[in-house]
């Protein structure tokens, strides 16, 4: 990724996170490899202004419902089956399916075969070091 110095368009402070790339998902998930230990892992691949792209690894079995305080998510299935909950609508996916999930509402997952994994774009930026994220089941 290069990263040069982008500034914000409202508050002209650096966005420092802000960067061009083109990356092979393979290889980034390759090199970011899901391990037995982790429950999940994000694989980022790169920021804009206003948005993210990351690659969700998983386990077979259930991801927890839960809420993006901040920001809209687009999931785009590249590997796995199973089915996503969004609000109280659930629906089977499979590699090509993609849906939409407003900020505030809650959503889940739940995977039937491995790997698991999603790409997702997050608007605004979806920082790893301050996830938005409220688990709603604790």
């Amino acid at each position: 990724m290069t990263t040069e110095a982008f500034l914000c368009p409202t508050c002209q402070q650096s966005l420092p996170m802000t960067g061009t790339a083109v990356v092979n998902i393979d290889k980034a998930v390759e090199d970011d490899a899901l391990t037995a230990d982790e429950p999940f892992k994000r694989t980022y691949i790169g920021n804009g202004k206003l948005s993210s792209v990351f690659i969700f690894q998983g386990h077979k079995g259930p991801f927890r419902k839960h809420i993006h305080v901040t920001h809209d998510e687009i999931g785009y299935v590249l590997a796995g089956t199973g089915s996503v909950s969004i609000g109280d609508d659930t629906r089977p996916v499979r590699p090509g399916d993609v849906w939409v999930i407003p900020a505030n509402t809650p959503h889940s997952a739940e995977f039937g075969d491995e790997p698991v994994r999603v790409l997702f774009v997050s608007a605004p930026i979806d920082d790893p070091d301050n996830q938005d994220r409220i688990w709603l089941d604790e």
